[in-house]
């Protein structure tokens, strides 16, 4: 029997560096209230590039992150300080391995977000899959707050609860994977984000079987009105505020907006700009099944206008640094290109 790691066959040593550095964990059970060992980083305004207070405020990192990762920590890391042999083996391994990473977000009492990595096979800038599971647990303390969070807003402005996963995103290309226990630092948004995503996955999955889901008759209107006299006879769903939100509504909640977004559209503008600059293509899926896919270099090649900043007002032309949109769409254009991103001449 080998007396240790290094008595194995180079073949074998190589596949469980291999499964070593592929390795999911399971993802975090749900927290109890009131949550204290989760805190979120307060943004001003003008230090993100959402308007919105709500999202910043709703995204829930896990304290313990502090002491766990003061330096970048993922899969490879114990191996490549085992000795030489071993790490040159697990560089080898990284240099072969597509750099994908998986992320749990829990959906917490249709109010917060709790992102937690499960998979993080290498350190890079340029990520080729970044898969974000959406699980939803538990349910709003009142109807009055889930219509408040998932109600549109005026002049057809993203639903409250939409802008924190917005906000988690831009959270990404500004720090990265594993770095959301970084505070934030005021600064106006000058500077290009350093990370970028060839794919991106938000799969939104079904609930274990202990929470009572929305019937798949039941309207997202019924269920956050609590009952729809108009369509629906008057007590045919009973609770409604104690039944979870179903994961195909917010996915096709999700999945509508992001297509405003691409549409550089309204106040959304912003984070518009961002998805064309830094994302290659998204996947929504409900249960890792396809809902729609957008290819961002197609869009962006049919988008056009003479200036954003007429089109949209206020939301361009407070971000002076921004050029005209001929301009701007050149520079993406190169930046996708330089990044490793997909583009279309």
């Amino acid at each position: 029997m080998p007396a240790s790691l290094l008595d194995l066959p180079s073949e074998l040593i190589n596949h469980i560096i291999h499964l070593v550095l592929i390795y999911e964990d399971t993802p975090r059970p749900c927290p109890e209230p009131p949550y204290e060992y989760h805190v979120s980083w307060y943004r001003d305004s003008h230090d993100c590039l959402t308007q919105n207070a709500f999202g910043p405020k709703h995204v829930k990192y896990w304290k313990g992150q502090e002491r766990r990762h003061k330096r970048w920590f993922s899969n490879p890391l114990a191996l490549l300080l085992v000795n030489r042999r071993i790490s040159q083996m697990t560089r080898w391994r990284l240099d072969r391995l597509p750099r994908s990473c998986a992320l749990d977000v829990m959906l917490l009492g249709e109010t917060y977000l709790l992102p937690t990595w499960i998979s993080l096979p290498a350190p890079c800038r340029q990520i080729e899959d970044l898969t974000a599971t959406i699980r939803i647990v538990g349910n709003s303390l009142t109807l009055n707050g889930r219509q408040h969070r998932f109600y549109p807003g005026e002049e057809g402005s993203p639903p409250l609860i939409l802008w924190s996963f917005y906000y988690l995103l831009e959270r990404f290309l500004e720090v990265g994977p594993l770095a959301e226990h970084r505070q934030p630092e005021p600064r106006p948004r000058l500077k290009r984000m350093p990370f970028t995503i060839n794919r991106l996955t938000l799969n939104c999955v079904s609930c274990p079987q202990k929470y009572k889901v929305a019937p798949p008759d039941m309207s997202i209107w019924t269920w956050m009105e609590g009952s729809n006299s108009d369509t629906e006879p008057a007590g045919r769903y009973e609770g409604v505020l104690f039944l979870l939100m179903r994961p195909d509504w917010l996915a096709r909640l999700i999945n509508e907006y992001i297509g405003y977004l691409l549409g550089m559209d309204s106040d959304m503008a912003l984070y518009g700009a961002m998805l064309y600059e830094y994302v290659g293509s998204i996947r929504v899926c409900i249960d890792g099944e396809v809902l729609k896919e957008y290819h961002l270099d197609r869009r962006l090649k049919d988008l056009n206008y003479t200036s954003l900043g007429d089109v949209h007002g206020d939301s361009w032309r407070q971000t002076r640094w921004l050029p005209p949109f001929a301009q701007w769409k050149k520079r993406v254009g190169c930046a996708r290109a330089r990044a490793g991103l997909p583009v279309l001449s």
